[in-house]
């Protein structure tokens, strides 16, 4: 930031200079009289506006001192002079009677109801534009970036795979009269027999009423060879209990029903066969030629029919795309329920016009619609976002944090337990109990896995990083495990599977192979290995001996990737039982380096499928220990009374959370994680470096507005 100083004789002849060096949209940043006349200090509007978008200056490695402004809040504090010099100047605007100059803001709630989006959708996000995006033009494409980044973030999905196709149980298409059920289930039974054979699918349809329905089911059946079952009216699942078994998916073509129909309930509920009840996925067609009050209220209705019938409705179907003429309101309609997009439907076609969903395309054609202001009133465009939008930003605000303390403490299990412990500055339980002990450890204690970070700080950080605990599918669990002192050393009671950042003794894996613990350990590319005798280094074995293994999708730091693993064999000291060494690359990368390689050496006894968990595992926490140090570095300036294990404690179970995020698939994770990086202001992928801050600002806002509540109540 460059703040320039401005001496007179006069206050008159002070504000000469600045307007003359700054021009007119200075910001003076202070003004007082002196001995000589008259002292101005000002900024150009344009280097504010840059600093906003940027971090505090370099204090070359020492620790800020209480008097300067440090890393984010040096921000905050920019954005917000930015901001409320922008807010006085269209003030005094409307009161001289000028036209309030038109800002991003608008002009996104312009494109977002246009496209058909609801207005509590669109002024909740445009209440969330970043300063820095708003009040410039040139601005404007970013600030559409940022808007298809937000929506994006909001809308849950599957990336990279078509899931439906892989479920096995019972998967019922349901909706309302001419949604396109019977077409829609045909396009997902051509396509299954196309990847799974026909053996395994049974088509069934409870569609008694309409004429035709079961005759148009049962020719697709024919072509396809697929057994078909039609239920008679009344029946229910249980009636084909005997048919299903032996299939992989059972593929219900639902009757259709108004969704104000008071045989709804009924019908749903007759879809949970008792023996497939945890298996069975209800699925809603939704058209998106629909009126958004129409498909609001079908959503609705359906979720909380199902909910009753425990056949929760979190999937959906998006029909009719190639009959709509806005999209806005049928993905609204997805973000508000946080159902679940698994498939689009674009045309009549058997099986060619379905397809995944590819979200960004969806939303990109959502807002492409030119905003024409004879479609609402001008009054109805400008007059509400005009004289209501600073209120409603706050309420905005306060809806999103209270939506998501709600959402951390639903879906990350032990996060109201680090809550309490960031608010109180005490953990609920003993310190010591953090970390594992051979003599507390227990089976029904002991977690799935066990991921051990090296007991070297990272590089220019004086702090060991805590340990990581993960269930069987390797999603990190909370808290995080201390590294205290030399107490915590691995052993083989402490995890059935046990996880290395580093490359421990030989003799503790011998043990570990002994006593059957699994492990997994990290290697470099010249960690120097033997095979039938000879040394060769761990790049030079996987060239010459390994064999491919599989390949497989996967999210990676906020990307699908393409994973190829391939395996060979190396000495150990059992001859009966050489170690696995596997070889991996991570393709699809949008940065320098497209292509990441990593090496590992494992136990003989892993199958390929335990195989893939542990490297899986491995990879999705490869950010732990600079997502923990970041935390710490969040966290240690509002907690300065809390010792240092407490910190870090905090600091790895915020750092834990944000990887569990970062790669859940709850279904309302995509929403979640959406709300966290608006409120921050972030862009891009969705990344654990981007959830930390989110995830304490979210904190620190609901401490204020539950401090703001008690003092309006006292």
């Amino acid at each position: 930031m460059s703040i320039r100083r401005f001496l007179a004789a006069s206050h008159k002849d002070a504000m000469r200079q600045v307007r003359d060096a700054l021009g007119d949209d200075a910001v003076i940043v202070l003004s007082r009289k002196t001995a000589q006349g008259a002292e101005i200090f000002a900024i150009a509007e344009a280097e504010l506006l840059q600093l906003s978008d940027t971090t505090a200056p370099s204090t070359n490695g020492h620790q800020a001192t209480s008097g300067v402004i440090a890393g984010s809040d040096f921000s905050q504090v920019a954005q917000q002079l930015l901001s409320d010099v922008q807010d006085m100047r269209a003030m005094l605007h409307q009161q001289q009677g000028l036209k309030v100059p038109d800002d991003n803001k608008r002009k996104l709630y312009r494109k977002m109801r246009a496209g058909g989006y609801s207005d509590e959708l669109a002024r909740q996000l445009v209440a969330l534009l970043p300063v820095h995006l708003n009040h410039s033009a040139k601005q404007l494409t970013a600030a559409q970036e940022w808007l298809e980044q937000q929506l994006g973030a909001r809308i849950s999905h599957h990336a990279g795979t078509w899931d439906l196709l892989e479920h096995q149980g019972v998967l019922a298409l349901v909706g309302p009269t001419g949604v396109g059920k019977t077409t829609t289930t045909a396009k997902l039974a051509a396509h299954y027999v196309m990847r799974h054979g026909h053996d395994s699918l049974l088509l069934v349809t409870t569609d008694s009423y309409r004429i035709g329905a079961q005759q148009q089911l049962a020719i697709y059946a024919e072509l396809l060879n697929v057994e078909m079952h039609a239920l008679a009216e009344g029946d229910t699942m249980n009636s084909l209990q005997e048919k299903m078994q032996g299939k992989r998916l059972v593929l219900v073509d639902t009757v259709g029903m108004s969704q104000r129909d008071q045989r709804l309930a009924q019908k749903i509920a007759a879809l949970g066969a008792d023996d497939y009840k945890d298996s069975t996925r209800v699925v809603l067609l939704l058209n998106a030629a629909s009126q958004p009050e129409t498909l609001a209220e079908v959503a609705s209705i359906y979720q909380r029919l199902g909910t009753e019938s425990g056949l929760p409705v979190r999937d959906c179907v998006l029909t009719k795309l190639d009959e709509s003429a806005l999209l806005g309101g049928v993905l609204d309609t997805v973000i508000r329920h946080k159902l679940t997009i698994q498939s689009c439907s674009v045309g009549q076609r058997v099986p060619e016009d379905i397809q995944a969903p590819d979200i960004a395309a969806l939303i990109s054609q959502s807002l492409a619609n030119e905003v024409n202001e004879s479609v609402l009133a001008q009054a109805e465009w400008e007059q509400p976002l005009a004289t209501g939008l600073a209120a409603n930003q706050v309420i905005s605000q306060g809806s999103v944090i209270q939506s998501s303390i709600q959402a951390l403490r639903a879906q990350l299990a032990g996060f109201t337990e680090f809550e309490q412990a960031w608010r109180t500055q005490q953990w609920p339980t003993p310190l010591q109990a953090m970390a594992f002990t051979e003599n507390a450890s227990t089976a029904a204690a002991a977690p799935p896995l066990l991921r051990w970070a090296a007991p070297q700080p990272l590089q220019g950080w004086q702090h060991r990083t805590p340990h990581l605990a993960l269930n069987a599918d390797g999603a990190p669990q909370l808290p995080a495990v201390l590294q205290q002192a030399d107490e915590l050393q691995p052993d083989y009671q402490l995890a059935p599977v046990q996880l290395f950042d580093y490359l421990p003794a030989t003799t503790l894996l011998e043990i570990f192979i002994e006593h059957g613990t699994g492990w997994l350990v990290s290697l470099n590319l010249n960690h120097k290995l033997s095979f039938q005798g000879a040394e060769l280094a761990a790049v030079d074995l996987v060239k010459k001996h390994a064999i491919p293994l599989t390949k497989q999708n996967l999210l990676y730091r906020g990307e699908m990737r393409r994973l190829e693993l391939r395996i060979a064999a190396a000495d150990s000291h059992q001859a009966d039982a050489p170690y696995q060494v596997v070889y991996g690359e991570l393709h699809g990368g949008s940065g320098k380096n497209p292509v990441q390689r990593r090496y590992w050496m494992l136990d003989s006894r892993c199958s390929a499928e335990q195989l893939v968990v542990r490297v899986k595992a491995m990879l999705q926490s490869e950010e732990y220990s600079r997502l923990t140090r970041l935390a710490w570095q969040e966290l240690k300036a509002t907690m300065r009374e809390a010792g240092q294990p407490l910190q870090l404690l905090l600091a790895g179970t915020l750092a834990a959370a944000a990887l569990q995020l970062e790669y859940s698939q709850h279904p309302e994770a995509a929403h979640l994680r959406g709300e966290l990086l608006s409120l921050t202001g972030k862009r891009g992928r969705v990344q654990g470096d981007k959830l930390v801050p989110g995830m304490l600002r979210v904190l620190q806002a609901h401490q204020a507005l539950v401090a703001a509540g008690r003092q309006a109540g006292a």
